[in-house]
């Protein structure tokens, strides 16, 4: 259901936001890679990339997203992974998904936009030509505060394939009384 309304092919769902987000990193980064990230990210996904994913060997470089040429400039041989926010939180910065999706297609890396604060009755990055779209779960969707929950959604099958495999691999799922209350409060979603 997750996928369906944020117009995906098929997502994952896992415990938390962050584990969203640490799936998606560790399922298209190695050891070497180089990400382009929002210099305005969530708190939790800043500290994750300096302080588990750079001892690793990964590079993140932190620029402004409010100006598409910034992520460009950025880009490197070794740039695997875009990751925008939009809006970010806690300042609602605003990126050109558009813009961003162009350059990471132009440039064969993958984009991926936590959109958290948005939901997708407000912005659908995938329509906006983004790979993989990141949820917590435990804001919007939930927004009765009954349980926490993270989504990655994916574009393609082939992106899904990939991130389906880290989920299991690293036996990171929601709890099915979770995912049941989940599909409860999405029902209002669109009525909050």
């Amino acid at each position: 259901k997750v996928a369906k309304i944020e117009n995906g092919y098929d997502s994952i769902c896992v415990s938390t936001g962050m584990a969203a987000t640490a799936s998606c990193i560790n399922a298209f980064m190695n050891t070497g890679d180089h990400c382009v990230i929002t210099n305005c990210s969530y708190g939790g996904t800043n500290r994750i990339c300096r302080e588990q994913f750079v001892p690793l060997g990964m590079e993140f470089d932190f620029v402004d997203f409010t100006d598409p040429k910034n992520v460009e400039a950025a880009i490197k041989p070794n740039t695997k992974l875009i990751f925008s926010e939009s809006p970010t939180n806690p300042t609602l910065t605003l990126a050109d998904l558009d813009a961003i999706s162009e350059i990471a297609q132009k440039h064969g890396i993958l984009h991926v936009c936590d959109s958290t604060f948005a939901t997708p009755y407000v912005c659908r990055p995938l329509d906006h030509g983004a790979d993989l779209t990141i949820q917590s779960l435990t804001k919007y969707y939930d927004g009765l505060n009954i349980g926490t929950g993270g989504a990655l959604i994916a574009k393609t099958p082939e992106l899904y394939e990939r991130i389906k495999l880290i989920q299991n691999m690293h036996g990171n799922i929601m709890s099915p009384m979770t995912a049941y209350l989940m599909l409860q409060t999405m029902k209002t979603m669109g009525l909050r």
